[in-house]
């Protein structure tokens, strides 16, 4: 089986894939709910949104972050864990709620990611229907490094001391990407859960995919799987229909969003410049 065969096997069957969908598809739609073109927002507030909402839902299903508390556990605001785990969500989110056990917040330097074993995915937004544009020198430190790490090249290739990540006990002098690869076989598999939302239907995109450093063009995936919805939609999309902003909205409170700058020669998908 290939790397992609394995990992998304062992996702699958783990029942981590399924609480990524429902994950995304919670953060998506909310994120639609709220967007409003005709107020000045665009794909990059679409996009943070959706980012910062994918966020949250992975930390409510996983119970991380701010949800850690347990049912009936008193919160320092007197709310119980069951309160704020359903807060925000609609009637029929907080019924299908789902909980999946077993996956730790693994966040680094600042990029939120979630761990179950030897995975561990960070989120990525992206500009809708361009999955395979883009270009990881304009994300953060953490995602370049992702990307850069080796898994597709020449096995006999030498690789340089401090161009890839050392495994503890190595020594400094030069190794082949096959013996690096030996040596760090049962070591964590960084993944990028890719996903956008379409600001003119609502049409939503999640993928699966080991990244691959594209400095100077080239492909920017080493392997990229689309994640299929239960009901069965068509690849990684799955389109709502077109609403107005007076009546696509759900009856829940606001979730309060804070806009970061733009930073010249960044990605305009809105996803949060530090992760």
């Amino acid at each position: 089986m290939t790397e992609e065969e394995n990992v998304v096997s062992a996702l699958t069957e783990s029942g981590i894939i399924p609480t990524l969908l429902w994950a995304a598809e919670s953060a998506h739609a909310r994120a639609w709910a709220d967007f409003d073109s005709e107020t000045g927002h665009d794909q990059a507030v679409l996009g943070y949104t959706a980012h910062k909402l994918l966020v949250d839902r992975q930390d409510r299903v996983f119970r991380q972050g701010r949800y850690l508390l347990t049912d009936g556990e008193d919160s320092p605001s007197g709310d119980t864990g069951q309160d704020v785990l359903l807060a925000g969500l609609a009637p029929t989110e907080q019924d299908g709620l789902p909980h999946r056990e077993g996956v730790e917040r693994a966040d680094v330097n600042g990029s939120p990611a979630w761990r179950f074993g030897r995975y561990r995915w960070f989120p990525t937004a992206f500009d809708f229907g361009k999955v395979n544009d883009l270009s990881w020198t304009r994300k953060s430190p953490t995602k370049q490094r992702i990307a850069a790490q080796f898994r597709s090249v020449n096995p006999d290739q030498i690789l340089l001391p401090h161009t890839y990540d050392q495994p503890v006990g190595q020594a400094l002098d030069e190794m082949t990407v096959g013996e690096l690869l030996a040596a760090t076989a049962e070591v964590m598999i960084d993944l990028i859960l890719a996903h956008s939302v379409d600001p003119h239907t609502g049409a939503t995109e999640l993928y699966l995919g080991r990244a691959q450093l594209n400095t100077g063009g080239g492909p920017a995936w080493q392997w990229l799987h689309p994640l299929h919805r239960s009901d069965g939609g068509d690849g990684a999309r799955t389109t709502v229909p077109q609403q107005t902003p007076s009546t696509r909205g759900v009856d829940v409170p606001d979730a309060p969003v804070r806009l970061r700058p733009r930073i010249a020669g960044g990605e305009t998908a809105g996803e949060p410049t530090g992760s």
